[in-house]
């Protein structure tokens, strides 16, 4: 529970959650964070080399011509084409960096489940936490793997777009080690909340 977290973490948490009974309190697995987003990673790595390429390419072009040598149109070509390029370069780097930026935040977050409330915190410079009134879930959804770890969802309805699609509400619990107890504390603190 609490105690288990980082002193960093207990201090933010605790005071968060002043006044209402902690039932549970569990931190993500970031290992699996980071190999979720993984494949990005192996899509930006040939995504950014030829993006790379591209640049190499067109300022190579416009320096190896020397400026003197390019005439109107090879000048504005010899700017326009970088200046496309860098973008695609940008993005590639983005992507590549994706699976440590996943890691980092995991490595931050801490699931709450207290009498009142399931709460999203996410630690950092800010402390960022997303709540939802426990009595607001209408159903609980665990996808469980062999060694007893998971997935909780907890769905709380749904609502239609500005396009008018179906958009369901729900809150996603990853990386749970015993994603059973979980569930089982959630829906007994449901129950306890509709009694009284």
């Amino acid at each position: 529970m609490l105690q288990d977290l980082p002193p960093a973490f207990f201090k933010q948490v605790s005071a968060e959650f002043d006044g209402e009974q902690i039932l549970w309190a569990g931190r993500p697995d970031a290992f699996t964070a980071f190999l979720t987003l993984t494949p990005i990673w192996l899509f930006a790595v040939p995504w950014t080399v030829f993006a790379a390429g591209w640049e190499y390419i067109a300022l190579s072009a416009y320096f190896a011509e020397g400026k003197q040598a390019l005439d109107g149109a090879g000048k504005v070509m010899g700017v326009v084409f970088p200046i496309f390029g860098l973008p695609f370069v940008l993005i590639g780097l983005g992507m590549m960096s994706s699976p440590f930026w996943g890691w980092s935040k995991t490595r931050r977050t801490v699931f709450v489940l207290t009498d009142q409330r399931v709460a999203t915190v996410v630690a950092g410079r800010n402390l960022n936490i997303t709540s939802v009134d426990i009595l607001r879930i209408s159903s609980v959804h665990r996808i469980e793997k062999a060694n007893g770890s998971g997935t909780l969802y907890l769905h709380m309805g749904s609502y239609r777009d500005s396009d008018g699609d179906l958009v369901e509400k729900k809150v996603t619990i990853a990386g749970v080690p015993d994603v059973r107890e979980l569930e089982r504390l959630v829906i007994a603190a449901l129950r306890d909340k509709r009694m009284t």
